[in-house]
């Protein structure tokens, strides 16, 4: 019998204690009989997405994403878990599961244990009270600090958030963050600048005054700060966003940057499957109203050609350190990258790492990756 794909599956869990102010995501605050009725319905999804790809797949990541995760009870996620495995060939090489710092417990993480989490992601964002106060998040620097030790002192793969280009943000925060991070014994950072998103209460008050965005360059500046501090700290970036120690890195996200099929459950997940996209649902009702009729709830199914894989391809790739892997890409696509794209690659030679192998851009230019991105699309 021919192996089996490798398939990731990502799971939504939409509730939050209370929405931040720069939060676009799809989240609520939800009360606990909401959250057994989704948790119900997250079931029945997943033993209908095993009907139709658990003969071909096996699970090799699972990753639990929102929202809070961690806002779940210990038997809802448990329940959640073991459907998960008594459904799908679950081979896991990294369980992770993301975790507001104030939702941190030792009854939360023995659970945790009890289902085979490997990992955890902790929405630190920053160690500074003032800037957590302003964003609106629901614990302080004393609290993201027990939280990291908690995790570390049951064995997990830590990583921890940290949010850049904050209105009132200064270098001296990134760095601070950096060297708290390092010397709680993080094994992963990810970096996100800050996007103020349509709608949000952090544009709302941008508008008013009362807060002061940050302009593209010093966004940049401040990226720039933390690249630096991280390098100095012996961390590695493996993706624009993402820098690990000792090649921790997240192998259920780089099944994002390297085209692998994942399965995404719950609510407005995203999936890849064998070159097509889909979005589930991003309201509980259509969700629900979806499952209740038997019918996996895939929204807009695209069905990519050849030239839209190529370039999420190469917009992927573009994103991770080692860039293009040149003979990976040809084999694929069954075409010559360097002759398909020679004129982007002279133009584009002095911000680009270009060998035999491999084509990258180089770390200083990575604050301008979206305009070099643009000469590779057709």
């Amino acid at each position: 019998m021919e192996d089996k794909k490798s398939l990731g599956i990502y799971i939504h869990i939409p509730f939050c204690k209370s929405r931040c102010i720069y939060c676009d995501f799809t989240s609520c605050v939800g009360d606990e009989r909401a959250k057994e009725k989704y948790c119900s319905y997250l079931q029945k999804e997943i033993c209908l997405a095993a009907q139709k790809y658990s003969k071909d797949y096996t699970v090799d990541t699972l990753y639990f994403g929102g929202g809070t995760p961690s806002l779940l009870s210990e038997k809802n996620f448990c329940d959640i878990v073991k459907c998960v495995k008594d459904n799908f060939d679950c081979r896991l090489k990294e369980f992770s599961v993301e975790v507001n710092p104030c939702t941190a417990n030792k009854q939360k993480f023995n659970a945790f244990t009890k289902c085979g989490v490997t990992r955890i992601s902790i929405g630190v964002q920053s160690f500074n009270d003032n800037l957590l106060k302003m964003l609106g998040r629901a614990h302080d620097c004393a609290c993201a600090k027990e939280a990291v030790k908690l995790a570390k002192s049951y064995g997990f793969e830590v990583s921890v958030d940290c949010m850049t280009g904050l209105p009132g943000q200064s270098a001296e925060d990134i760095k601070d963050f950096i060297d708290v991070a390092e010397g709680l014994n993080v094994d992963h950072i990810s970096v996100y600048m800050l996007s103020v998103e349509e709608g949000t209460k952090l544009q709302k008050l941008i508008e008013e005054g009362v807060l002061v965005a940050k302009t593209d360059d010093e966004v940049a500046d401040l990226y720039d700060v933390a690249c630096k501090a991280l390098r100095e700290k012996d961390f590695q970036r493996y993706e624009i966003s993402n820098f690990c120690k000792n090649g921790k890195v997240s192998l259920h996200n780089m099944r994002y940057w390297l085209r692998k099929d994942y399965l995404g459950l719950g609510l407005a997940a995203h999936s890849l499957i064998m070159n097509s996209r889909w979005q589930n649902p991003d309201t509980f009702e259509e969700y629900y109203k979806s499952l209740d009729g038997g019918k996996l709830p895939q929204n807009d199914i695209i069905n990519l050609d050849i030239n839209e894989q190529e370039e999420e391809y190469i917009m992927l790739a573009l994103r991770l350190k080692e860039g293009i892997d040149i003979k990976k890409y040809n084999e694929i696509f069954g075409s010559d990258f360097k002759k398909e794209y020679r004129y982007a690659l002279l133009k584009d030679a002095k911000y680009l790492d270009i060998s035999d192998e491999r084509v990258a851009i180089k770390d200083e230019y990575l604050s301008v990756m979206n305009s070099l991105i643009v000469d590779f699309l057709k």
